[in-house]
């Protein structure tokens, strides 16, 4: 049989030779001509984030280096200077946003996740100006998991629906009388894949072909459809629902275009016909172009005069990652196909240590040496992150890499589920599976059709090579002020620029170089330096967000297990956070005595069914030699834990609340345990517990050691009550329906509007900062008497702000009449700054603004351990243990890095990744065990 094959694969290239020959190549000139003008007018521009962990509880910080490449070698771009980032919210809104500068495709950058974030999947988007052109479909997004997902939000829903099944036909059709590979793709009312299986069925009721999905709800069958008849998929769920879908009509006539991707060194290309189609084309003229990038690596011309064409092409001619193949004829495309190309041209890298086995807190030197594949060391600029994986939960397949995402899924349109997987210890069955995933994702780069008779060169956005300030200038009366003279002055960055406006009156600063948290004032003049004009700003414009109905699935994409452990993590974080943030109390005085409670059960023997001291178990090296060697009648049967007895059976572990496994408690030492207890079943009246049980709580989750009391003295003093003055409200200042000081709206917000959401009663806020009156209409903005859009709310800085007076009842309106519509949120600035922020219409000729300048990266702080402290101090319980975004190789490959590792035993995983001055990416994964 291989001998038939490759007897077979050797007649088709020459077939294909001879059909070239016999072919004018002009077609395929000027279309290969139009295609690499058009890249070459807009080459394609990606970008990569490294995060620091996989993901987070509220309160900690989200730690990234930003990789900005360019072109088909990925080298690191130049195009552009500036980079935004964006923290979205599971409900689609921006949390925070930052503007990063880029140094030869670089940015360091971070986001302090507020204590107060809602648990759940957020988003971090990453796009330049440049990507714009190319849509929000391809800028960078990762979901990552923020305080987890409460345990009762991972039930399945009560209604099941049936999932959306769709069928690909490879090449994009089926054409009757020709066999050809169809795909398929099942998606759950969740957003993420569901698997399936069934028959597909004529329209006489006979069974064609089988098929059964291989991963994420994907799958592939073959079909041969004949003329006059139509096909359905009979499908059948999982749990025995059974449902029929329509599969898309075959065409009569037309071109079939296959490739068999599951060699390793070379693609067979088939491009076939039916009699009808052969026919009416036998002897005109055929086209076949493959591209990647932009850069076409493939072309074949002939004629028809066969109705079967095929070639056999050398995988190392194309680069790793998408290649897109196009058959034309009558001179337009009528056939398509993506592959995804893995060839040996990555990073080969290493990472090595002379020690296998650490201690805690012991220092861990690592070396790191990156070669090309010739192998060459390389110098290059890598990111590399240690977390100890026995704490963070993280899931290798749904985490993005820099092969998964500057490869994959930066050229495709669409959600695509756990991503990585096809780059973590791959096998010939995960090739398979990209092969199937190619042919149910859309390839949208560039549209054919558009460039087949002169290249697209039509650019909206232009590179940002740093940050502008735009506006106008007008008169009183809104007419124009050419030749104007303009004034910035950036006190805090000893900065000051003049320009004039044009012929229409516009302006524009370039080249500003200035911080976020930057407040510029602007001068204006007539050219007779009159002052009576109106300076307006113009906003930035940011790209719309791309609303999800796939979030669900993101919730999919980590385990149950690692999602409640990271719900559990982020309770433990509020109930820490109410013990320190909480009310104070009046003076009172406690006084009690520790209760000597000795062994209840006697001989220190643990009894089912009780709940047992602590303090006996302290000499034990982690929890997961407590239960294994301290609990009577507990044993390991495979990978589940065993109570022995009538009552015994499976047994579940809950740690705070969350199911884990005997495995996870190796990273929990037993000091941090304030309790734990065994129960059988029926002990507790749960549904959650149907089964033996261990229940573990963590000193962190209880907040305090309960079982000593000492002494306290709790003392609060009166606050003094904040008094708000110099207000422009006609009732009167503090005469409103809420009254919020200054203190209370909170610092740090990117936007005002996010402070003040959920603090004012009946009022929410438009993306543009707009506050809303639950009672009906949008609501106006007065800055210390200057009436304005609410719109305006977001450019104020909420530092600035001493009072927000809130007016949206009918009585507290009736007084200003008609002209605030939905209400009015009267805003008083501190005293000093009363003209830091200016309508636009006020014709003063001068106005604060705050500046959405560039962000510093802080810098990450990691503990260093001595003699004199290793053995002592607070217990250093971290997940994330080191990162270091700036690890760079010279002309021998080579670098060292070295940190402390933490209190926390397990498993500690350490990621490296990064580019070298080719463009060459690289990946790897090094894991030790901390004991």
């Amino acid at each position: 049989m291989k001998i038939f094959h490759r007897l077979l694969f050797l007649l088709c290239i020459l077939c294909s030779t001879a059909a070239l020959a016999q072919t004018d190549s002009s077609f395929l000139t000027k279309t290969v001509g139009n295609l690499k003008a058009t890249y070459g007018a807009k080459p394609v521009e990606k970008v990569y984030l490294h995060l620091d962990k996989p993901n987070y509880i509220p309160g900690d910080t989200l730690w990234f280096k930003s990789y900005t490449v360019v072109g088909k070698t990925h080298a690191l771009s130049a195009l552009s200077g500036v980079l935004y980032v964006e923290l979205i919210s599971p409900r689609d809104s921006i949390v925070k946003r930052i503007v990063l500068r880029l140094t030869s495709g670089i940015a360091l950058g971070d986001f302090a996740l507020s204590g107060k974030l809602t648990p759940g999947n957020y988003n971090i988007r990453a796009y330049t100006a440049w990507m714009r052109n190319a849509g929000p479909d391809y800028f960078y997004n990762q979901r990552v998991n923020i305080g987890g997902i409460s345990p009762g939000e991972l039930a399945a829903p009560a209604a099941k629906l049936n999932p959306d099944v769709q069928f690909f036909p490879e090449g994009g059709e089926m054409v009757n009388g020709v066999r050809s590979k169809i795909a398929f793709k099942a998606v759950s009312q969740n957003g993420s894949g569901e698997n399936i299986k069934g028959s597909i069925i004529d329209n006489e009721g006979t069974a064609v072909a089988e098929f059964e999905s291989a991963h994420a709800g994907m799958g592939i069958f073959a079909l041969l459809p004949q003329a006059g008849k139509a096909y359905s998929a009979k499908i059948t769920l999982a749990d025995g629902r059974a449902f029929t879908a329509p599969l898309p009509k075959a065409l009569d006539a037309g071109y079939v275009l296959t490739v068999n991707n599951t060699r390793k060194d070379s693609l067979f290309i088939k491009v076939a016909t039916n009699g009808q189609q052969f026919q009416a084309k036998q002897n005109t003229a055929f086209y076949l172009v493959g591209q990647s990038g932009g850069e076409v690596y493939y072309t074949a011309a002939g004629t028809l005069k066969t109705p079967v064409f095929g070639a056999g092409i050398d995988k190392r001619r194309f680069p790793s990652g998408i290649v897109q193949f196009t058959l034309f004829a009558d001179g337009q495309p009528v056939n398509g196909r993506i592959v995804f190309v893995q060839s040996d041209d990555t990073l080969k890298m290493t990472l090595s240590s002379s020690v296998k086995t650490y201690a805690a807190r012991s220092p861990v030197k690592l070396d790191f040496v990156a070669k090309n594949d010739a192998n060459e060391p390389v110098a290059g600029s890598f990111s590399v992150a240690v977390i100890n994986e026995s704490r963070v939960g993280a899931d290798e397949n749904v985490e993005g890499s820099i092969f998964s995402h500057l490869l994959l899924t930066s050229d495709l349109k669409g959600y695509i589920e756990k991503p990585n997987y096809y780059f973590t210890n791959t096998t010939d069955a995960k090739r398979a599976e990209l092969d199937i995933l190619m042919l149910t994702q859309g390839y949208r780069r560039f549209e054919w059709k558009q460039i087949l008779t002169a290249p697209d060169t039509r650019i909206v956005n232009q590179p940002e090579q740093s940050l502008t300030l735009e506006g106008t200038i007008k008169t009183t009366g809104g007419g124009i002020v050419p030749n104007g003279k303009l004034m910035l002055t950036a006190t805090r960055e000893n900065t000051v620029l003049d320009t004039v406006t044009d012929a229409t009156g516009n302006f524009k600063f370039t080249n500003l170089q200035l911080s976020d948290t930057a407040k510029i004032v602007l001068q204006a003049r007539k050219q007779n330096d009159g002052k009576r004009v109106a300076i307006y700003v113009k906003e930035p414009e940011y790209p719309n967000i791309i609303k999800s109905n796939a979030q669900e699935a993101a919730n999919n994409d980590l385990s149950a297990e690692a999602l409640r452990n990271s719900y559990a993590a982020y309770q433990n974080q509020l109930h820490n956070d109410s013990l320190k943030y909480g009310k104070q109390l009046s003076q009172v005085n406690i006084t009690e005595k520790k209760l000597d409670k000795g062994d209840p059960y006697g001989a220190k023997r643990n009894v089912a069914g009780r709940t047992y001291n602590m303090k006996q178990y302290l000499g034990f090296p982690s929890m997961r030699e407590v239960i294994l060697n301290a609990l009577i009648g507990y044993k390991m049967v495979g990978d589940v834990l065993i109570k022995a007895g009538k009552t015994g059976g499976p047994t579940d572990i809950f740690l705070d609340g969350s199911l884990v496994s005997v495995d996870n408690l190796y990273a929990y030492l037993p000091s941090e345990i304030e309790s734990f207890k065994t129960g059988d079943v029926g002990d507790v009246q749960e549904a959650q517990i149907q089964k033996a049980y261990i229940v573990i709580t963590t000193k962190r989750r209880a907040g305090t050691d309960t079982t000593v009391l000492k002494q306290v003295t709790i003392t609060a003093k009166k606050a003094k009550k904040n008094v708000v003055t110099r207000s422009s409200n006609l009732h009167g200042a503090g005469n409103a329906d809420q009254v919020l000081m200054g203190d209370q709206i909170g610092a740090n917000c990117v936007n005002v509007s996010d402070c003040l959401r959920n603090k004012i009663f009946g009022v929410t806020f438009k993306q543009d900062g707009t506050p809303v009156n639950s009672r009906g209409g949008d609501m106006l903005i007065e800055v210390d008497g200057n009436r304005m859009p609410g719109s305006e709310l977001n450019n104020i800085n909420a530092n600035d702000i001493n009072s927000i007076e809130v007016l949206r009842s009918t009585f507290s309106k009736s007084i200003y009449g008609s002209d605030i519509g939905g209400g009015l949120l009267i805003i008083t600035m501190k005293q000093g700054s009363e003209r830091k922020f200016v309508t636009s219409e006020s014709p003063t000729g001068l106005i604060t603004y705050p500046f959405k300048g560039f962000y510093k990266a802080r810098t990450y702080y990691t503990p260093k351990y001595t003699t004199a402290n290793k053995n002592g101090g607070v217990l250093d319980l971290r997940s994330g243990i080191y990162w270091k975004p700036d690890v760079l190789t010279g002309k021998d490959g080579k670098a060292t890095f070295d940190y402390f590792n933490a209190d926390t035993k397990g498993t500690y995983r350490v990621v490296i990744e990064g580019i070298d001055d080719e463009g060459n990416l690289g990946r790897q994964v090094y894991r030790y065990k901390v004991e």
